[in-house]
């Protein structure tokens, strides 16, 4: 498949911070609220954190736990479909109509979740979103970040664009402004492949499709329930959760403790609820358990 590199003269071998997506159809890969929360030591990412909270605090405070659903359907219009970033599933609407869709899910799905509604902080962080807010899975959350940090990105591509010689047209691209709290304009050098516009992702900040909802709950049985059941802490329903070894020493079953006790993603807050401080636990389990995208993988 013809990638960015190859259709604009980078050599192949050439080692770029940048995503190498495909030209001619989108990259099955999304832009990672988790890794985002765990490279923050990179300023570049950090900015798009802090655009990305400041945007969900706006949104939860004056819009959601208030319930007021047109100025919040109003403010979320402007998340339109990033098509300029390629990435994505296959064959999804890209139509113009699709905007108004993705604010009424993401509306609903954050009245209907109890931290939200109660303009709790978890809910202003975008991995927090993802992992327990039924509704927005790792598609819309990574065209939220698109959009809302659009001029972030825009910036990052102007300026590997200029380390590479890639020609480029001044461009007006829209992003959310943190500093007036509403979403602007401003004018960017990027690159075009068949007239359409590129903006080009940090490889730091790209997954592919991942189930946080299953590795939460695979977390939780490993490192607390499991505890809880090997100090009869937990009513243990029919089911063999812990084994005996020759030695006398006693092994739990993570694999099933997992089947029996998972949650399904609307529930997950009984979880948060019931473990304080296992949201942060996870997030930094993640950062060694669930790295960026490996694109060798990927395109050949």
């Amino acid at each position: 498949m013809m990638t960015f590199k190859e259709h604009f003269g980078i050599p192949n071998d050439t080692v770029v911070d940048f995503l190498d997506i495909p030209l001619e159809e989108d990259l099955t890969a999304f832009i990672c609220p988790f890794l985002i929360a765990n490279n923050r030591d990179i300023q570049l990412v950090n900015e798009i954190y802090a655009q990305i909270t400041a945007f969900l605090q706006k949104l939860n405070r004056n819009f959601i736990v208030p319930n007021n659903r047109i100025g919040g359907l109003e403010f979320l219009s402007h998340l339109h479909e990033p098509n300029e970033y390629r990435l994505g599933y296959s064959g999804r609407n890209k139509g113009s109509g699709i905007a108004d869709l993705k604010a009424e899910i993401i509306f609903v799905s954050l009245r209907n979740n109890r931290f939200a509604q109660q303009g709790v902080t978890i809910t202003n962080e975008a991995h927090n979103v993802l992992l327990l807010v039924k509704g927005i899975g790792q598609d819309i959350m990574s065209d939220t970040i698109a959009n809302v940090s659009r001029d972030i990105l825009a910036e990052f591509t102007e300026q590997q664009c200029i380390q590479y010689g890639v020609q480029t047209y001044n461009t007006a691209i829209e992003y959310y402004d943190p500093l007036t709290s509403l979403w602007s304009t401003r004018n960017y050098d990027l690159p075009y492949y068949n007239g359409k516009v590129i903006i080009l992702l940090p490889k730091k900040i790209a997954s592919g499709n991942r189930q946080y909802t299953n590795h939460y709950n695979y977390f939780l049985a490993g490192n607390h329930i499991a505890k809880d059941i090997l100090n009869d802490k937990v009513d243990i329903p029919d089911g063999k959760f812990i084994a005996e070894l020759k030695d006398g020493t006693k092994k739990i079953i993570v694999k099933q403790i997992y089947r029996t006790f998972r949650k399904p993603k609307n529930k997950l807050i009984d979880f948060v609820v019931n473990y304080q401080g296992s949201l942060l636990e996870f997030l930094d389990y993640a950062k060694t358990h669930y790295p960026e995208l490996d694109m060798s993988s990927i395109i050949e």
